[in-house]
């Protein structure tokens, strides 16, 4: 039998529970105590209820392990299970199973443990026997057995005030909502709701406070939970906001091998009765239930009651003057939290110059909070500081003198900061003296203490400061306390933003210094505006509108179309081309004095404030242009030298021969007698100029090339027509030719002649080659395929080319042999390039050299294109 609470309206239950004023609570007050021994005797005979009938066996089994099963309560889930500062366990829970053990006789022995997350972590390992309440869920099904749920509970969803309006789970997309760490709520969220964003929390405890300071936008936890803190914590700016939808019926845990006592448990659980369900909720989970008095029960009491009226009259009359002191304490406390939450958000709005500015300001509010006259620190980076309160000076603008400890405070000065560091919590001492007899471990310049308290501030489970106050004039409190804790835990983060801060400006202003004192312009395009440009761009395009470069005269005619379709591209934001180089003049009405400026813009798409934006880096490349301009035309005039000289050295031996045969024939025409050998003279003279028509006949076919004419052909063909040219002047030099063709060589796109002239051309060399270093000799050409290329060497065995001649031998003219132009091979050259190919000299297998084409296979149109 479980018992589930009337909790669905939890924000008009807090709203009723915070608005009531004091007088509707004394009415009841009143009332309750006007009524209570009449419901003393009537109720008593409702709350008893039979002890559960347990088998003999059940009996025995419960007598053996009585005092031995361990059971271990969550230490941090009030008001339904948690630990009080002596070790008791508290809350709903821990009164079920104070019930269950009066009712079965037998006692638990109770665990400590530190947290929910360590609970389960015992459960598992078997070091607990019994978890005192959880929700089943299919993962600790795997180790627990559990029980019948005794305790239902709604969840709720916890904002600021200042958010309005009723809020749902579907609703809150987009917002940081916390759970507590390993909880079935948030199992229960993150499978029906995965795109929510949840943050875990350590407790309840924390994950409240952070939605108090803004941290977190929402936290969801059981109704008596979030009731429970928001009125022990004191914490005004909160409410309940909506329901989850998600119902905790939580059961005990009780390992897997103890199958009777599961029995045992579920007969002790059926055992209890309504009343004992009800009266162990409302002693926890104080909602407001209708006032009694207007009901009908009432007024059979007051019958009942005549009797006793005087002795109650006496009663109220006590009662009331002791509710007026409990108001007038409430609502001196209540005053106190109000300056409180005043002085923390002072804290959060003041502009703070530096960290320390920020450590002052906040110290100058806890003294002030608390009435203290001194105040300590330490901070993580072992920077010590103490504030001791002036009474006299304010020429300094400061109220308190500071005492600044560079190194920190020593280990020797731990009788300040030692008790909150050891115990990992917060410390009150109002006798220091006797709390720390003969005041040792304190700092030089501050001996006098009479009572302190301190706080240390955690970050990831490490201390990373402790905050104290001191020599208040009257006991500290609790409260003094809460607000040490508040406005400590303020100042941390306040730091430790203010870092961010000054870390995140240091950062841009190393990067601003980067971008203004770059090289290269910079802009940043963004919805086809510029919203930023540094110096150097602005010096070098000016006003110049590269955004619409057709609204613009300056750019030059041939560079439009191009810079058009670049920016287009960013435009509609389909860049695919990142970089476009163009030029543009220095003014917009063309003269010679016009200054030309080349530049290469490089475009990349970044975020920007948020927003999508293109980053434009524009590098001014003229002079280098120049610079490559006038090395062109120094190589243009180095070839044409080197031309000039080849043509005259080809030009200067048949020139020179022809004018001595005319010298002769000159001589001849002197002399009757030798007529008859003008003949030979004229023959020579033919000769010469045919040789220098040869010459000027290769340099017009390399300067002027005709139009190659391609068609569909077998390479092998003309491979083949070269060989067979050649074969009888090979055989006459003694030289081998073999030949390895493809037979399934596919076709490609070339002009026969040209490809029969090429490999003609490279045989003739290759034979020269050899011929010249010895006797004999192998030439092989072969002919194959791989991927889209059709790969023909001509190889030999000849004395190769040194690697220093590899970078020359196709240029014009130049050669290694004595009767040559030193054209053949920049033809081949040129013949390979118009047929879209490659060539390149290698080292042969043969040991001589090896020339090596690539020539694209041939493919329909159709197939070009789609592919």
């Amino acid at each position: 039998m479980s018992f589930t609470p009337d909790t669905t309206n939890p924000m008009e239950t807090v709203r009723r529970t915070g608005l009531k004023n004091g007088a509707d609570r004394q009415r009841q007050k009143i009332c309750f105590y006007l009524l209570f021994l009449w419901g003393t005797l009537f109720l008593y005979a409702g709350l008893h209820a039979a002890a559960p009938e347990l088998t003999p066996e059940e009996r025995a089994w419960l007598s053996a392990y009585d005092g031995k099963i361990r059971i271990a309560h969550t230490p941090d889930w009030p008001p339904m299970d948690f630990i009080d500062k002596e070790g008791t366990p508290l809350g709903m829970v821990a009164d079920y199973i104070r019930l269950i053990e009066k009712k079965l006789d037998f006692r638990f022995k109770k665990i400590q443990v530190g947290s929910w997350n360590e609970l389960l972590a015992l459960a598992r390992s078997g070091d607990i026997d019994v978890i005192s309440a959880g929700q089943e869920t299919e993962g600790r099904r795997e180790f627990m057995n559990w029980s019948t749920p005794f305790l239902n509970l709604k969840t709720t969803i916890i904002v600021k005030k200042e958010r309005s309006g009723k809020l749902a789970l579907e609703k809150m997309g987009g917002m940081k909502i916390g759970v507590v760490h390993q909880y079935a709520v948030g199992e229960f969220i993150r499978e029906r709701y995965p795109d929510l964003t949840l943050v875990d929390v350590a407790s309840s405890l924390d994950g409240i406070r952070k939605v108090s300071f803004g941290e977190l936008d929402a936290m969801i936890t059981e109704v008596p939970n979030a009731l429970y803190i928001i009125d022990s914590e004191k914490i005004p700016n909160l409410r309940l906001a909506g329901d989850t939808g998600f119902e905790l019926n939580h059961g005990m845990g009780i390992r897997k091998d103890w199958v009777i006592f599961s029995r045992i448990v579920e007969k002790g659980l059926a055992s209890i009765s309504d009343e004992e369900h009800r009266q162990i909720y409302q002693r926890w989970a104080r909602l407001e239930t209708p006032a009694f008095y207007l009901t009908r029960g009432f007024w059979y009491s007051v019958l009942g009651t005549t009797a006793v009226a005087l002795l109650v009259i006496g009663m109220i009359l006590f009662w009331n003057r002791e509710l007026k002191r409990q108001v007038l304490q409430r609502t001196k406390a209540l005053r106190f939290n109000e300056i409180g939450l005043e002085a923390l958000l002072a804290l959060n709005e003041r502009p703070y110059q530096s960290v320390r500015d920020i450590i002052e300001f906040s110290f100058q509010q806890m003294m002030d909070l608390t009435g203290s006259t001194l105040g300590y620190l330490s901070l993580e980076d072992q920077d010590g500081l103490i504030y001791v309160m002036d009474s006299d000076d304010t020429s300094t603008g400061r109220r308190f003198t500071v005492h600044h400890r560079k190194k920190g405070f020593s280990p020797s000065t731990k009788g300040l900061w030692g008790d909150a560091v050891q115990r990992g919590k917060p410390v009150i001492s109002n006798d220091y003296h006797q709390s720390n007899p003969g005041l040792r471990g304190l700092p030089d310049t501050q001996k006098k203490i009479i009572r302190y308290m301190n706080m240390p501030i955690f970050s990831h489970e490490k201390i990373v400061m402790v905050a104290g106050m001191g020599n208040k004039k009257t006991d500290y409190t609790p409260s003094d306390l809460r607000q040490l804790s508040l406005l400590a835990h303020g100042m941390w983060r306040l730091i430790q933003r203010k870092k961010a801060e000054q870390a995140m400006q240091k950062s841009e202003k190393r990067f601003q210094d980067l971008v203004e004192n770059s090289p290269n312009g910079i802009a940043i395009i963004q919805d086809n505006t510029v919203v930023y440009q540094d110096s150097t761009q602005a010096k070098l395009i000016g006003d110049l509108n590269f955004l619409n470069p057709y609204d613009d005269q300056r750019f030059h005619r041939e560079d439009l179309p191009k810079v058009k379709a670049f920016y287009d591209q960013m435009a509609t934001n389909t860049l695919k081309q990142t970089e476009v180089s163009f030029r543009f003049y220095s003014h917009e009405s063309l003269t010679s004095h016009d200054i030309m400026t080349w530049v290469s813009c490089i475009a990349t798409p970044i975020d920007y404030n948020d927003r999508h934006a293109f980053l434009l880096i524009f590098i001014d490349m003229t002079e280098s242009k120049k610079f490559q301009h006038l090395l062109a035309i120094q190589d243009k005039m180095a070839s044409l030298g080197h031309v000039s000289a080849g043509i005259a050295h080809e030009i200067r031996n048949p020139l020179s021969g022809i004018n001595i045969y005319l010298g002769t024939i000159e001589k001849y025409f002197k002399d009757p007698n030798k007529v008859k050998k003008i003949d030979s003279s004229i023959t020579a003279i033919r000769s010469a100029s045919q040789k220098i028509e040869s010459v000027i006949r290769r340099v017009m076919n390399f300067a002027k090339p005709t139009e190659p004419k391609f068609d569909r052909i077998n390479v092998n063909g003309p491979v083949k027509e070269a060989v067979k040219l050649t074969r009888f002047t090979l055989n006459k030099k003694e030289i081998d030719i073999l030949q390895e063709l493809d037979p399934n060589l596919p076709d490609c796109y070339a002009e026969p002649h040209l490809i029969e002239e090429l490999v003609l051309n490279l045989i003739n060399n290759a034979a020269d080659a050899i011929f010249q270093t010895h006797a004999g000799g192998t030439i092989k050409i072969v002919s194959q395929s791989e991927a889209d290329e059709i790969i023909l060497t001509v190889a030999d065995s000849g004395p190769g080319i040194s690697r220093d001649l590899k970078e020359k031998i196709f240029e014009p003219f130049f050669t290694t042999k004595e009767h040559s132009t030193g054209i053949g091979l920049s033809l081949c050259h040129r013949i390979i390039t118009d047929h879209k190919g490659k060539f390149i000299v290698t080292d042969s297998e043969l040991g001589g050299a090896c020339f090596l084409i690539k020539l694209p296979v041939y493919r329909p149109l159709s197939l070009a294109g789609k592919k």
